[in-house]
């Protein structure tokens, strides 16, 4: 099946429980639609989530602060890559960033001059091609948000010290954090651009391993602000012809809650049902080949295993 990749949408579904899923990164505060009430994560957080999985795994990925000691400049970078994650001794720059796994799947830029790419050496032999670009295959939106409306909640934590000197002082910070939220992150397939990266489909399930584990508590997500985060469901679209388009993909499931409950009032799963008839009428069209789905959820998986084009998938 090797390369044998469809156009799909992604839909990933996961909760948060008195934390902050996606904080502002000159503030801190949680991305928040004042309009809708609704908080926002990045495509950039997930990414993170993902990419740290993989550094966990030992696998080989070009945006991590470790790669090249800790160098943040591509040319350190690449130099470090190039050098010491090699094995095929590669020297144009495009092939060397396509072993790298997360460029393969989002993409990645290399923007040196030549007098910088070859100073680059590999085995004495100089670099070449340093100004490259690949657009990813896999695409999140920019800011994905929650399905609940969210009333964020002031915290104050303090924090102690003692000095050389046996002192001690101390400072109280503030912040909001989100009491509860089901988060759904939309995504896009274009397999005529995983060409050009060498994306493949084992790739493809080691990213939705890295979506599922790396937000439900491993890696980056295993942090004071994250801890608290469950996945709930993974569902991929997949299309019967690459020239087909849904609309509206991101508004497939419904969220209703029970008990005359407002959105900013839940809880937890208890609180509210997910509605997926727009979703089912969706995949007994022509456009829709299949729709593949993972949970752990059985209330879910039970909705779901009946309906003939739904197949569940194991990570």
């Amino acid at each position: 099946m090797e390369n044998q990749l469809k156009k799909s949408e992604i839909l990933f579904l996961y909760e948060t429980k008195y934390n902050i899923p996606n904080g502002d990164p000159f503030t801190g505060e949680q991305r928040y639609d004042e309009e809708t009430k609704k908080i926002l994560v990045s495509d950039v957080r997930i990414k993170r989530y993902i990419r740290t999985y993989f550094e966990e795994k030992e696998l080989p990925i070009y945006v991590s602060e470790k790669t090249g000691a800790g160098k943040t400049d591509s040319k350190g970078v690449l130099t470090w890559i190039a050098q010491n994650r090699n094995e095929k001794k590669f020297t144009n720059i495009g092939d060397i960033l396509k072993e790298q796994i997360d460029v393969r799947l989002f993409g990645g830029i290399s923007t040196l001059k030549d007098e910088d790419t070859e100073k680059i050496k590999v085995d004495g032999k100089e670099c070449t091609n340093g100004h490259v670009q690949f657009t990813g295959p896999v695409q999140f939106a920019l800011l994905n948000p929650s399905l609940n409306e969210v009333n964020l909640r002031m915290h104050q934590n303090t924090t102690h010290f003692t000095s050389s000197a046996e002192n001690t002082q101390g400072s109280i910070a503030t912040t909001t954090i989100v009491p509860y939220s089901l988060v759904q992150i939309h995504g896009w397939l274009n397999p005529k651009v995983a060409e050009k990266t060498g994306m493949t489909a084992n790739d493809l399930t080691l990213m939705y391993e890295g979506l599922w584990y790396g937000t439900n508590g491993e890696g980056s997500s295993h942090s004071r602000s994250k801890v608290g985060q469950n996945s709930v469901l993974l569902l991929v679209i997949e299309y019967a012809k690459n020239n087909q388009k849904i609309y509206d993909v991101d508004r497939l499931i419904e969220l209703k809650p029970k008990d005359d409950k407002k959105g900013e009032q839940l809880r937890s799963m208890d609180d509210y049902d997910l509605d997926f008839s727009k979703l089912i009428a969706i995949a007994e069209t022509e456009k829709v080949e299949k729709v593949k789905f993972y949970t752990e959820i059985d209330s879910i998986k039970s909705k779901l295993t009946s309906c003939p084009k739904f197949e569940a998938i194991t990570l």
